[in-house]
């Protein structure tokens, strides 16, 4: 798709205006409200990506202020060099903002795959070309590759070394399960292996929306691949390298994970089992707090283990989480 004039009217949310002269290769990005961080990710994108089939989408779920919006018409004024579409999502919350993108793109009878990249985000060299390259080679339906975390300030130690801020480390090639969609290629035919909405509902506001898209398309006989060299940077604000939200943080993962999981096992017994083993988990964190006292003991991510499992038991007892605003 050719990059659209400046004041060209933008894709409706629902994406079903019919888009003509599409490209194979869609690189989506759901912002809300981070326009500084956008405008480096498009920038980034506008200098390592050298290829004739891609086109950009930026989905802004910001029905009020557009921020996004605005970055895009910037961008288009100064005469980007990749074709770059706007998608308004108005609807608040991850899912909107995350089928809207998919309904759009399938729309397009020329997309066959899917980019997905967080609006934090930015790509290192080589991110795409890595992405393609895996999924050619193995024939996966879906490939993921690792997150490296830049620090915004000085932050403690202790914050370079804990889980949440280490990137995952696989072997190049077929995986298993994949748990997040923040750097992620997904086919036109993973788009046809889950029932529609991708992206449940039910997680709008807490997460967990793309471990539980992840797990179904595994559940369907999705076949998934891992690509280390396809890496992308996330920006790491000051607040976040604090221990109350890396706890948080923690507490979240288990709940949300259990929301999932809880789909996957319905009714009264698989509620039963997931209690069994999130008590019996919890047991064991409770009982590896003593680590903490040792020398050399990664005590925040010791910590964050035990209160994740307390996340569990809060999903299993039925409890209600909003996190997320919009998105």
């Amino acid at each position: 798709m050719a990059a659209k004039r400046p004041g060209a009217a933008p894709l409706s949310a629902g994406g079903r205006r019919a888009m003509t002269g599409g490209k194979a290769i869609w690189i989506a990005i759901p912002t809300f409200r981070r326009p500084a961080e956008l405008r480096h990710l498009l920038d980034s994108l506008a200098k390592l990506v050298r290829r004739d089939d891609v086109m950009l989408l930026v989905a802004d779920n910001d029905g009020a202020r557009m921020e996004g919006a605005g970055v895009v018409e910037a961008l288009r004024q100064a005469g980007y060099p990749l074709p770059l579409t706007l998608l308004p999502v108005p609807q608040p919350g991850l899912c909107a903002v995350r089928n809207a993108i998919c309904a759009a793109a399938m729309a397009d009878p020329a997309m066959r795959f899917i980019a997905m990249i967080d609006d934090d985000e930015w790509p290192q060299p080589g991110w795409l070309d890595e992405l393609l390259s895996c999924q050619a080679r193995i024939g996966a339906d879906v490939v993921a590759g690792p997150v490296d975390f830049h620090f915004r300030g000085s932050p403690p130690r202790w914050a370079r070394e804990t889980l949440v801020f280490r990137p995952e480390q696989r072997a190049w090639g077929a995986t298993g399960m994949l748990w997040a969609s923040n750097n992620l290629l997904v086919t036109r035919k993973a788009l046809t292996m889950t029932d529609q909405p991708w992206f449940d509902p039910r997680f709008n506001r807490s997460g967990g929306e793309d471990l539980d898209f992840l797990a179904r398309l595994h559940a369907a006989g999705a076949r998934f691949g891992w690509a280390p060299d396809a890496r992308v940077s996330e920006w790491v604000p000051p607040e976040r390298a604090r221990l109350s939200w890396v706890l948080k943080r923690m507490w979240r993962i288990g709940f949300t994970e259990t929301l999932a999981r809880q789909k996957q096992r319905p009714g009264l017994f698989g509620r039963a089992s997931l209690m069994a083993r999130s008590l019996a988990i919890l047991t064991v964190r409770t009982l590896g707090l003593a680590a903490l006292i040792l020398p050399g003991a990664r005590r925040v991510d010791i910590a964050g283990q035990w209160v994740k499992s307390w996340g569990r038991l809060y999903a299993l007892s039925g409890g209600a989480h909003s996190h997320y605003g919009a998105l």
